[in-house]
């Protein structure tokens, strides 16, 4: 028998509510949605079809950004996710799954989102129950929602809602966890695949938004900064290194095919 404390930990596992994490829910296909099954088990964690999509390719054109109003910041970021629906329905073609778009909703102050409080230091999540992104407006994302850091949370938070669709978390919440250690390791897992296709879709449009290579640095300088060992919480996100690496393999790759970590050795999702 679990203890309470493993049980808590398993009936959370993508329920944590932190930047980038996705809340516990069960994924659904669209009942007039086009495509194979959604794959189930331990196949939909290291063979889901995902991986053998190639490279993100759609096209993300550039979005002005003449901002500093609640509303413009809104526009900015829905055009933004209106390019992520684009180029992962692609994807999800090409690996023979249904699509979805996500429920975007927008907080300009602090509320409830997923059945539960808006906790600290949070810039987004993600419901999986109500397929829904939820995304803080802060007084800085209002004045500069092209900054590619507030763009990285669209795409972590949007790569959950691809999990959600291509059953890896649906498979990961019913996988039986025995142990404390091994329930963290599979948030680790879902948390730093997150980074990595995160990644993919930021390299597949960052020349067109004319980011720079020194405004790459200061995303990945972001994640430096931002381990779990650094944060003084469980394991749950990935040490720095390992977030930095996947997130870096992710924008190298610019596909799925890199960011398998439900076959990466521990150290790799530490």
């Amino acid at each position: 028998m679990r203890t309470p404390r493993i049980a808590l930990l398993a009936g959370a596992l993508v329920g944590l509510l932190l930047t980038g994490t996705a809340h516990a829910g069960t994924a659904r296909a669209d009942s007039d949605a086009a495509g194979a099954p959604v794959p189930t088990g331990a196949k939909a964690l290291t063979h889901n079809p995902l991986y053998r999509t190639g490279k993100l390719t759609v096209p993300c054109g550039r979005h002005p950004d003449d901002f500093a109003s609640v509303g413009a910041a809104k526009k900015h970021l829905t055009a933004m996710m209106g390019c992520m629906n684009a180029s992962w329905s692609a994807q999800l073609k090409k690996a023979g799954l249904p699509f979805e778009k996500p429920v975007v909703r927008f907080l300009t102050t602090s509320n409830r989102a997923c059945g539960a409080s808006w906790p600290d230091n949070v810039a987004g999540l993600y419901c999986s129950g109500q397929r829904q992104m939820v995304i803080w407006l802060n007084d800085y994302s209002i004045q500069a929602p092209a900054d590619p850091d507030i763009l990285h949370v669209l795409a972590h938070e949007y790569a959950h809602h691809v999990q959600n669709l291509t059953g890896i978390t649906v498979a990961v919440g019913r996988t039986r966890l025995r142990t404390e250690a091994q329930t963290l390791s599979y948030i680790r897992r879902i948390e730093l695949q997150a980074e990595c296709l995160a990644g993919t879709f930021l390299a597949s449009i960052w020349a067109s938004q004319e980011y720079t290579a020194e405004e790459w640095e200061g995303v990945v300088n972001v994640l430096r900064h931002s381990g779990d060992e650094l944060r003084g919480q469980e394991r749950t996100h990935g040490s720095s290194k390992n977030r930095v690496a996947w997130l870096q393999k992710g924008f190298a790759a610019a596909s799925p095919a890199a960011c398998n970590t439900w076959t990466a050795p521990a150290s790799r999702v530490a």
